[in-house]
């Protein structure tokens, strides 16, 4: 296995970095926040509202020069329902409102319709409807090709009787219920967690959940939870995949859409914690990543493999930072039939403490190191690199990517002093505190080339300009574009070839 070293480039600090040419539209009063719709067609469109508390839908043409803004309405009382998002189908803009029926003690999920001119249609639709004591209400997920949609509630079980999973899967156009079911999990309440739900282009149902082994499940060598993919379609008994590794532990798990129909079940493992006296700090270590290959046509498992991953951590990890696990962020297939995972070092800390005054709680929120794996046909890794970062309840914090032109492009904010660190020790802590400012902070672009070498550069510096971009609330709109949001205002970072 060939690993390569990480070469840093600080570019000049400007608005317009190598390959990228970053624009921003005008700002817009609002209350909020912006939220971004989305991008198709050379336009982008956002949400916000105004001092009146009017929801307002803007759209710009593809330089971001503003083209119209108008006030969306859904014939809905406006104190009584709460906007949640929407998604591009089509040739319309279907948006989703959360309503409460107090009088029967409902929840409504509404799906309401504008199209690209931002005209809002007088149609509107009952998608779902549950108690108000049901789980994760108005939750929904999208196909990889935009042509399923999942709604879901949850209605939790006695401790020792199975939950019940509502969920219905609609077509592009919300005209047929492809799914409409009501299963019981195969599970004790309380012997389990949902952890994602997903929906693939056949229009059927991955549920991802972590089930905790009752007395006489448990082995010696082996978890004391292990996690189970179960897969709903027309047919009456699911398909389940259980994912249990003998003297490992799952640290992590996505369900992540891969190529041709596939669904792709990925995450790290970490070495079995044997005790007191068991292997240690190394069970701190989450540096083996496994992957499960499903076939959306068979609802069959098509490959598995683990594979052992070298240069993830430092040879000797000594702090609390380096012993950080890794979360797989996105999966691209490469054209020659190869893949890259892009993965993050992410975990979240709680610590109570108890004094004579009381009791009091803190979170700490790690997104440190940034790895990028390839692997090429043959399942065979060629390269894992690693780039250093260390983001600890930092305000602006993780990654977006993408894959265009056989490179992954990587955005992110960081201390503008480590565009030159070239490894954990160099690298400076990026922490919100009172002693920290933004200003010292920059907009960065890592690049990853086809051989796995990898590079970063400063797109520009914040000592320069105002503008923040919130990485979590930003968005891919297509391979070679990413829509940043600044909050009250959005900018779009288009990658050149």
């Amino acid at each position: 296995m060939k690993y390569l070293k990480i070469i840093l480039l600080l570019a000049t600090i400007s608005l317009s970095a190598q390959n990228v040419d970053l624009r921003w539209a005008e700002k817009i009063k609002t209350k909020g926040n912006v939220s971004i719709l989305g991008g198709k067609g050379g336009r982008y469109y956002t949400v916000h509202q105004d001092s009146d508390d009017h929801l307002i839908g803007r759209e710009y043409d593809k330089d971001l020069n503003f083209k119209a803004e108008k006030e969306i309405t859904f014939n809905i009382d406006a104190k009584r329902y709460a906007y949640s998002g929407a998604y591009f189908i089509k040739n319309q803009i279907v948006h989703f409102i959360k309503e409460n029926d107090r009088k029967a003690d409902k929840n409504l999920l509404i799906g309401a319709f504008t199209d690209m001119n931002l005209k809002t249609s007088d149609k509107t639709l009952i998608l779902d409807e549950a108690d108000e004591d049901a789980l994760n209400f108005g939750l929904r997920n999208i196909s990889p090709d935009s042509t399923k949609v999942v709604v879901y509630n949850e209605l939790k079980g006695r401790k020792k009787d199975p939950s019940t999973l509502n969920f219905k899967v609609y077509n592009s156009t919300f005209t047929e219920v492809i799914l409409d079911k009501a299963a019981q999990l195969p599970i004790k309440s309380s012997k389990f967690t949902t952890e994602s739900i997903n929906v693939d282009n056949l229009g059927n149902v991955y549920v991802l959940a972590k089930v905790y082994k009752e007395k006489n499940e448990k082995v010696k060598g082996q978890s004391d939870f292990y996690f189970k993919l179960i897969v709903f379609n027309k047919e009456d008994k699911a398909k389940e995949f259980d994912f249990d590794y003998p003297e490992k532990e799952i640290e992590s798990i996505d369900v992540i859409p891969g190529e041709n129909n596939t669904m792709v079940c990925t995450g790290f493992l970490k070495i079995l914690n044997s005790g007191f006296f068991g292997k240690g700090k190394k069970t701190l270590i989450s540096d083996e990543m496994f992957s499960a290959n499903i076939d959306c046509s068979t609802l069959t498992l098509k490959s598995s493999k683990k594979y052992e991953l070298e240069g993830l951590y430092p040879e000797k990890p000594k702090k609390a930072e380096d012993y950080v696990p890794y979360k797989v962020r996105n999966i691209f297939q490469r054209k020659d039939g190869g893949s890259i995972v892009v993965a993050e070092q992410y975990k979240l800390v709680v610590v109570t403490r108890s004094s004579q005054y009381g009791t009091s709680t803190s979170y700490y929120y790690y997104f440190c190191d940034v790895a990028v794996i390839n692997i090429n046909s043959k399942s065979e890794v060629e390269s894992v690199s690693k780039m250093p970062k260390y983001q600890m309840n930092a305000g602006n914090p993780s990654i977006i990517s993408t894959y265009y032109n056989d490179k992954v492009y990587i955005v992110y904010e960081d201390l503008e002093k480590n565009a030159e660190a070239e490894n954990d020790k160099e690298t400076k802590r990026s922490t919100k505190s009172m002693f920290s400012s933004s200003s010292k902070n920059a907009l960065f672009l890592m690049t990853v080339a086809p051989s796995g070498e990898m590079k970063k550069e400063v797109i520009y510096s914040y000592k320069e300009s105002k503008i923040r971009p919130r990485i979590l609330t930003s968005m891919v709109a297509t391979k070679n574009e990413i829509i940043l949001n600044a909050d009250d205002q959005i900018g779009v970072l288009k990658i050149s070839k």
